[in-house]
């Protein structure tokens, strides 16, 4: 009897919320659902790879999952997994253990289709796990939201995105939604707005907001034959009841999420001449960015105080002679006051004060990101458009240089206790000085005589620098500059093909945060808000299909109070 007045209670609650979402669109009201089904999933939310027990080291890419039950069933793709190969499982809270892959669905002829797998965590005890809904009760509009692990960001928490069902079920049997999800993604969860998982990561299309789901409904439906080891070669004729949803008749459906953007236009009065446009010369060449306006009217700070607008912008985009672009064709020049190379940040003084701007107060608005506020909507300012709505994806976390290093272009080996280039790829910045079998002994001046120094000292440099690379050739010594360039795009995954691109500076961060706005790299360095105007940090950049990353007002304060 209980039970059922529990259940009784808690659908009457969403249906309450489905007739107000049929009148008008609630953001404080949806936030607050988001949060509640945040709560109940994120610790379930695991991230995984293969893993060698004897050599003691992960031996597949980084994929995702969730644990279902308090035994650690975990779902994940068929993509991702062999049936008896041993996995590593990290949970969001730091826990590690190791699960192995049990049964596998997913034809080699058919692209991996259904894509349908499951893996159990060894040994005994009691985990996280999140509920498991169903499929065949969704609806389009209907608000979900992923909570995954991106490869390329390499993080031990997962990165939370929101979106809606744009497709309950497509012709090739995949749920589509507008949760984005990229490499690494693949098997974590998508749940419904109640924290239930009714999809599992498969693939993606071009359009970030084209993504396919695995239906939880096939992993009800071969339960059984899942908890076998078995790679099957086709469907399993073992089958379990499905049953249906018993809160089917509640699900909402919130139209207003086809343009979302829309619904928060009544906000943009809040942020209104907080984002304008700089122009500068760049390597010869215009370039456009986006800049976050400050009114710093009295700030106080160690060397007195100081008044005036300003605008602070993302520094690899802004050369010299920066302008201002105040609206309806008028420009002002601005002096450049300081860079912080750490943090990609440019402050820029204007020779007027200007009637708007963010204040200092504002600066300490979000100093810390706390757990319950994952999954809040953002809006990123842009100068003469709406704002680009998202939502919070992480707290805050650092990011070493992986992907912002200069393209060098030459391989080298190990060969008789020697540095010796191995390949040199046609057209790269090595190429015009440095040939095969070349020896290397040192770079601008640091002796590479191992190989990891060789990765390792390359690295430190960026797009533009030029390193000196001391070598030997045919027993004649030489010392050679070679002018580092932007790494090229080879991909041909969907994810490498963002319109615009991605960001060329996008790590080597102390401190961002994610969100998942479609802003593209040239519109970086514009403002962050949440809808209650509260300032939350300046977009850095586009770092993949994704993830956006933004710096946060601390280290923006502290730029500031060591700039003037």
């Amino acid at each position: 009897m209980k039970k059922c007045l529990i259940l009784f209670i808690f659908s009457a609650s969403f249906a309450f919320s489905a007739k107000t979402y049929g009148q008008s669109f609630d953001h404080k009201a949806l936030e607050k659902i988001t949060s509640g089904a945040l709560s109940k999933a994120y610790s379930a939310s695991v991230r995984m790879w293969g893993y060698d027990t004897v050599k003691k080291q992960q031996n597949s890419a980084q994929f995702s999952g969730v644990v279902v039950t308090a035994e650690g069933h975990i779902l994940t793709a068929a993509h991702a997994t062999i049936p008896g190969n041993t996995y590593k499982v990290f949970f969001p809270d730091g826990q590690e253990r190791m699960a192995i892959a049990l049964g596998r669905i997913g034809f080699k002829e058919r692209q991996n289709l259904p894509d349908v797998a499951m893996m159990k965590i060894i040994g005994d005890g009691k985990w996280s796990f999140a509920e498991m809904g169903w499929s065949s009760s969704l609806r389009k509009n209907q608000p979900c939201l992923s909570i995954a692990y991106p490869e390329t960001l390499s993080q031990p928490k997962p990165s939370v995105r929101f979106g809606r069902i744009s497709v309950p079920m497509t012709q090739w049997g995949f749920v589509q939604s507008t949760c984005k999800m990229e490499p690494g993604d693949s098997g974590g969860p998508l749940f419904d707005y109640m924290g239930r998982v009714i999809a599992l990561h498969s693939r993606i299309d071009k359009p970030e907001d084209v993504n396919f789901e695995v239906p939880v409904d096939l992993y009800r439906k071969y339960w059984t034959a899942l908890n076998k080891p078995i790679d099957y070669e086709k469907l399993p004729t073992e089958e379990d009841d499905v049953l249906s949803d018993p809160l089917a008749s509640n699900i909402i459906s919130i139209p207003a999420l086809e343009k979302i953007g829309d619904q928060f236009l009544s906000l943009e009065s809040k942020f209104k001449g907080t984002s304008l446009v700089v122009k500068s010369i760049l390597n010869g060449k215009e370039q456009q960015a986006s800049g976050t306006l400050f009114m710093l009217d009295k700030l106080p700070l160690k060397s007195g105080t100081k008044s005036g607008s300003f605008v602070i912008s993302k520094s690899t985009l802004i050369g010299n002679n920066p302008m201002i672009d105040l609206g309806s064709g008028k420009f002002i020049k601005a002096d450049i006051v300081a860079r912080d190379k750490s943090n990609d940040l440019v402050l820029l003084q204007l020779p007027k004060k200007l009637k708007t701007g963010i204040t200092a107060g504002m600066l300490k608005d979000t100093l810390a990101i706390q757990f319950n506020e994952l999954g809040k909507f953002l809006l990123s300012a842009l100068p003469g458009q709406n704002s680009r709505v998202s939502v919070l994806g992480s707290q805050f976390f650092s990011l070493p240089r992986k992907f912002s290093s200069g393209y060098f272009g030459a391989n080298a080996n190990f060969i008789n206790q020697q540095i010796i280039l191995t390949r040199i790829t046609p057209g790269s910045p090595a190429a015009e000085k440095l040939e095969i079998q070349d020896q290397i002994t040192g770079i601008n001046g640091t002796p590479i005589s191992q190989p990891p120094q060789y990765g390792a000292e390359i690295m430190k440099y960026a797009p533009g620098d030029t390193i000196s690379i001391q070598g030997i050739r045919k027993g004649v010594p030489y010392s050679l500059p070679v002018a580092l360039t932007v790494v090229p795009v080879r991909g041909n995954h969907p994810a490498d093909k963002i319109e615009g691109g991605k960001s060329i500076r996008l790590d080597d961060f102390k401190s961002v945060f994610t969100h998942d706005a479609a802003i593209s790299a040239l519109e970086c360095g514009g403002p962050v808000f949440d809808t209650y105007g509260r300032f939350y940090g300046i977009n850095i950049a586009r770092f993949s299909r994704t993830s956006i990353l933004a710096i946060p007002t601390g280290v923006i304060y502290d730029f500031i109070e060591d700039s003037l």
